[in-house]
């Protein structure tokens, strides 16, 4: 079946890789993250999982990262972590995020993780859908603040 072949990525995948992150982080340049991660200049992610279609395009992805720090609701500390997860429409619903999760998962136990953290913005609710229906647990919801401040002499 088209798309259920999961692979690493190549150099030769830059352009589906950068229209399928712009597709789901959109307004971001992604020339310079991607450039970088070939060039293993990247802390993040340190490896992408692609569905190739028969055609050679792609069709989903999964970034995954290590994070070092604390993340809410993990028991341990370094822990490997879905930085993004995306299918195209016309692929959702057919069990290839599932399998590109579990690629996710089978990198990260061969590493000796014991767990798979990931996030999702509040309000998508079929994003927080997908990883329940994946076995993800909800760890917490948060609303992250900043305001810049004026030097003072």
């Amino acid at each position: 079946m088209t798309g259920m072949t999961i692979r690493p990525i190549t150099p030769a995948d830059v352009s589906e890789w950068s229209r399928m992150r712009s597709l789901l982080w959109p307004g971001h340049c992604h020339d310079n993250e991607i450039a970088a991660f070939f060039k293993g200049a990247l802390r993040e992610p340190e490896i992408v999982l692609v569905a190739p279609r028969d055609d050679g395009s792609l069709c989903g992805f999964v970034e995954v990262s290590v994070r070092h720090d604390y993340v809410e609701g993990a028991s341990s500390t370094p822990v490997a972590y879905i930085e993004g997860w995306y299918v195209d429409p016309e692929f959702r619903g057919g069990g290839l995020g599932r399998k590109l999760i579990g690629a996710a998962e089978a990198w990260a136990a061969a590493r000796g993780f014991a767990e798979l953290a990931s996030d999702a913005a509040p309000d998508n609710e079929h994003s927080i859908r997908a990883h329940r229906l994946l076995g993800f647990a909800e760890a917490g919801r948060s609303v992250h603040f900043i305001k810049r401040v004026e030097k003072r002499d």
